[in-house]
């Protein structure tokens, strides 16, 4: 228990970093992803590929993956970046 309330105190950056790098990861290979998915529809294929879940028709898929790609592109990783910036702050204080 007390390792994890000193945790919580002491500033750290390794965090906000990690979930920052993850949803970077996360959008730039999920973007590229999804464009391959919507070039091979548009090739003349049947469908989606298999490994990427279908909601309802093709297009609300397409809309719906690059809503999801926005918010994570204008909301979270701009959040975390605050959270980031927040936990440097601290981190230099307590240096």
């Amino acid at each position: 228990m007390a390792l994890i309330a000193s945790s919580r105190e002491e500033p750290s950056l390794r965090q906000p970093g990690i979930v920052l790098l993850c949803l970077l990861a996360m959008v730039l290979i999920g973007e590229r992803l999804l464009t391959i998915a919507v070039d091979g529809v548009r090739q003349g294929s049947s469908g989606f590929p298999v490994w990427l879940p279908e909601i309802g028709s093709i297009g609300e898929t397409i809309v719906f993956y690059s809503m999801l790609f926005d918010v994570l592109k204008f909301v979270v990783i701009p959040v975390v970046l605050l959270w980031l910036a927040h936990q440097y702050g601290r981190y230099s204080a307590g240096t």
